[in-house]
């Protein structure tokens, strides 16, 4: 039986640290897309309640911007927890691998949101 401070334990426990590591990240994520949701959410209210603008629903995009980045932040606090117990049990069976899958959907994820995000700028002004 080796030691607690054999290599293959200290890279045990570094590969659960890092997994914990890399979902306390994600989960820091998910509350700044909340608190940034929210705080988009009640600002274009309170400007649509205290602005005279010829356009009454001028406003309605922040309102449904600010409520479509706190769904985001839930299915990212979800996604995160799910991924996190699913390297967990990898780790301990030793069949760990990368997922290109997760890279790449969540990568193109946020390259389709920064795009869209470009454009409703883009025709705003």
């Amino acid at each position: 039986m080796p030691d607690a401070a054999s290599p293959v334990k200290r890279a045990y426990f570094t590969d659960h640290l890092a997994n914990e590591r890399t979902h306390l990240a994600y989960v820091r994520t998910a509350i700044a897309l909340f608190a940034f949701g929210i705080t988009l959410h009640q600002f274009s209210w309170f400007i649509a309640e205290h602005h005279d603008s010829p356009h009454p629903g001028s406003f309605s995009a922040g309102w449904r911007v600010g409520f479509g980045m706190v769904l985001l932040g839930i299915a990212l606090a979800l996604w995160s927890a799910v991924r996190f117990d699913q390297v967990s049990r990898q780790i301990d069976a030793g069949t760990y691998h990368p997922s290109r899958v997760a890279m790449w959907t969540l990568s193109l994820g946020v390259l389709i949101l920064g795009a869209a995000g470009a454009l409703w700028l883009l025709w705003r002004t």
